[in-house]
């Protein structure tokens, strides 16, 4: 088949053309919403970019530090360690991804870093492929 000016896009190439833009256009407008998680804390910016980043994150879990077999989290601007007082709270203990927080009514609380991101480990994700 001739291809030149007067001959128009065939409707396969046409419809490819149009379905990778739809993609692209779909991904850049998902990726909007996403937060960086390699982003610095608010107090580690720059002021001219506080503005941008004006909410705290929304679990409030900024970050996890480990040394040695000993933890601390920035909850809210805050270090803490399991067994420090978090407001009303006690903290409970502090895992790679997430803080448990125990309430004086006995609720346990758990503040992930990620809440809308579902972490699992490399064991459960073969023990539920069935490896």
């Amino acid at each position: 088949m001739k291809r030149g000016p007067n001959y128009p896009l065939s409707g396969r190439t046409l419809l490819f053309a149009l379905l990778g833009m739809g993609i692209a256009y779909a991904g850049a407008a998902w990726s909007q919403t996403m937060r960086d998680p390699t982003r610095p804390p608010v107090q580690f910016l720059d002021p001219a970019d506080v503005a941008d980043e004006a909410t705290a994150p929304a679990s409030g879990l900024q970050t996890i530090k480990r040394t040695g077999k000993r933890r601390a989290a920035l909850l809210h601007g805050e270090w803490v360690k399991p067994g420090d007082k978090f407001g009303e709270a006690v903290v409970e203990k502090i895992d790679d991804q997430s803080v448990t927080l125990h309430h004086p009514d006995g609720r346990r609380e758990t503040i992930r870093m990620y809440p809308e991101v579902d972490v699992q480990s490399s064991r459960a994700v073969k023990r539920m492929a069935g490896r």
